[in-house]
C-alpha cells in the first residue's frame, strides 16, 4: 500500500548518494457528482495521499475532468489553456469543492490541519500530467 520515491540531492557532494524519501499512500474515497440525468451519484475513487506534513493529493484524470467541467472559474473555451484552478477545503465536512453547497465534491478520509481558525482553507488544483494534484 505504501510507495516510496527517492529523490537525490544534486547539490550535496558526498561519496555516498544522499537521498530523501517521500511516501505515497493510496486510499479510496468518495467522489460525489451529478450523472447524465442530473442525479447525485457517489463513486469510490482511488487517491494518493502524501506525508501528513506535505498536504498534497493525487487524483485520477477522470475525477479531474469532472471537477474541471463543474468549475465556475474555468470556461470551456479556456479550459485547455489553464493548468491550475482554485479549490476550497471545507474542514467541518472534510471535502474539496468550489462552494459550500455545490457539487462535485471530493471527500478526504483524513484530518487536514487548518491553515487558520476558519472552517475553510484555499487549495490549488494542478491539471497537468497523468494524475492531477491538489496542494493544500
Amino acid at each position: 500500500m505504501f510507495r516510496t520515491a527517492f529523490w537525490p540531492f544534486s547539490s550535496l557532494r558526498y561519496t555516498r548518494s544522499a537521498r530523501t524519501t517521500r511516501y505515497f499512500h493510496q486510499v479510496t474515497t468518495d467522489f460525489i457528482t451529478y450523472d447524465a440525468r442530473g442525479n447525485l451519484v457517489t463513486r469510490k475513487v482511488p487517491i494518493i495521499v502524501g506525508n501528513p506534513e506535505e498536504t498534497y493529493f493525487l487524483i485520477e484524470q477522470g475525477v479531474g475532468s469532472a471537477l474541471r467541467a463543474a468549475s465556475p472559474l474555468i470556461s470551456a473555451s479556456v479550459a485547455s489553456a489553464e493548468d491550475r484552478c482554485k479549490l476550497t477545503f471545507f474542514h467541518d465536512s472534510q471535502y474539496f469543492g468550489f462552494e459550500a453547497s455545490s457539487y462535485p465534491r471530493l471527500y478526504i478520509p483524513s484530518q487536514i490541519p487548518r491553515q487558520t481558525e476558519s472552517s475553510i482553507s484555499p487549495a490549488t488544483w494542478f491539471l497537468g500530467g497523468k494524475m492531477h494534484e491538489i496542494v493544500y
